[in-house]
């Protein structure tokens, strides 16, 4: 259910002039078709009995709300661990973990991170938060009600009642105190809520409470802001710009994962009248094959001008490239078709399957970041990416800890990075504050 809130909110960018074809036989507009592994090496998660992808950094420190008794997963970029049990799968959407057992979402657990700030108290965070999720349970088609049992600013909680379609799902949720140093402040607030059809929510709260009860903070990854002639897009550090052309661009971490932006327009006789349709010949070019579609979503068509119709889709789906190696990926398609030649942006993170879980998060602020010809200033970039992440204004200083990042500046360099929270160092060796890989510290930009 919450996978899908707002996914078509994202920027999709627009459509120009464009040389890259699809249609040529050896063009390929991504470096897609190279390997990635089936699965990975494992090791022994920090806090728990799980594996993590040996890609993932390990924390200088772990805070959990109990001992974990779950495999974790760790995602090294925007600076958090969970519990995901096996065989479920792990989704960052809008600063909210979402940690589903399959794709109709009945069955999940969701933790959403907030600074604390002075003058809030827990249950007025608590009341705002819960307020938020049933704003966009609701955008998604869905209903949520919430009775309040536990009013103790301590420890505030509720007992919810949800409904999607024919189904009626029960749950719960809590208000949760970690400790996290940051810049603002030094802990955080983390709603806990989950659900599951109301037969089976008593012999599932257990674990669906353990997803939550896993959730720490740990240090992120800078994302580097970089700006060329064609693009301008933030990239974690340690990934590579693998090929770019006037038109496209891909953002790749090895063989793992990578994040491509493809501006394309057709020639005539394509066939391509619509998103689904752009997607399938994209798909076809590239060797990939979708095996699964895991969640989807579109926007309603709209008439653009002399009978061209803009249409977007959303699309999360499991399957292989060619060759056989077994991805995860997810695709932001925005197309323009009606005239004789069609055009469009696609915007698509894939992933080895196994190293999924640990890099969507990634991959999504990366798709997102990508800005074809963007020649704003960086603090329109920064205005941009907040209007991109913003929280549900329902209490004055609300922020993300999980998604919320600081503009940061190396004044050697000059290169300018996205710094989400859970980079910030409390010890560094010049004080408290942003550092890079050479601990060089950073001048903080935003306001």
């Amino acid at each position: 259910m919450v996978r899908l809130m707002g996914a078509l909110a994202k920027t999709f960018g627009a459509v120009g002039t464009v040389a890259l074809l699809l249609a040529g036989s050896g063009c390929s507009a991504s470096g897609t078709h190279k390997s990635a592994p089936n699965g990975s090496s494992t090791s022994q998660a920090p806090g728990g009995s799980g594996t993590t992808p040996t890609n993932a950094s390990t924390p200088s420190t772990t805070t959990a709300l109990t001992a974990c008794t779950l495999p974790l997963i760790q995602d090294p970029y925007d600076g958090f661990h969970i519990g995901v049990p096996s065989g479920w799968e792990l989704f960052t959407l809008h600063g909210t973990i979402v940690v589903s057992k399959d794709p109709s979402a009945t069955e999940e657990a969701t933790v959403t991170p907030v600074l604390l700030t002075q003058g809030l108290s827990l249950a007025a965070i608590f009341s705002a938060a819960l307020g938020s999720l049933r704003a966009e349970i609701e955008g998604a088609g869905g209903k949520m009600t919430d009775d309040i049992t536990s009013s103790d600013d301590e420890a505030p909680a509720a007992t919810l009642s949800l409904s999607e379609g024919q189904v009626s799902m029960s749950g719960s949720a809590r208000l949760a105190v970690v400790a996290d140093k940051t810049a603002h402040g030094s802990a955080i607030a983390a709603l806990l809520a989950s659900w599951a059809p109301t037969s089976s929510f008593p012999a599932q709260s257990a674990t669906l409470a353990a997803i939550g009860s896993c959730y720490g903070p740990q240090p992120g990854t800078l994302y580097q802001v970089r700006s060329d002639q064609a693009f301008t897009y933030a990239i974690p550090v340690g990934w590579t710009v693998d090929s770019e052309g006037q038109d496209n661009i891909e953002i790749a971490d090895g063989n793992q994962a990578s994040a491509t932006y493809v501006l394309t327009l057709l020639p005539p006789g394509t066939g391509v009248d619509s998103p689904q349709s752009l997607l399938s010949y994209a798909f076809q070019k590239l060797g990939v094959q979708v095996g699964r579609v895991l969640a989807s979503q579109q926007l309603p068509n709209q008439p653009v001008s002399n009978g061209v119709t803009e249409g977007q889709e959303y699309e999360e789906f499991t399957g292989t490239l060619t060759g056989g190696q077994a991805i995860h990926g997810l695709v932001y398609v925005l197309s323009d078709t009606g005239s004789s030649t069609p055009s469009g942006v696609i915007r698509m993170g894939l992933a080895a399957t196994a190293e999924w879980n640990s890099v969507n998060g990634a991959l999504t602020h990366i798709v997102n970041s990508i800005q074809h010809n963007f020649t704003q200033d960086l603090q329109q970039w920064e205005n941009l990416n907040q209007q991109e992440q913003s929280f549900n204004q329902q209490v004055q200083g609300f922020d993300y800890a999980l998604n919320g990042v600081d503009l940061v500046r190396d004044p050697t360099t000059g290169a300018t990075y996205e710094a989400p929270y859970d980079t910030y160092s409390a010890t560094g060796p010049d004080g408290p504050g942003y550092y890079d890989q050479a601990n060089n510290k950073l001048q903080v930009e935003t306001p």
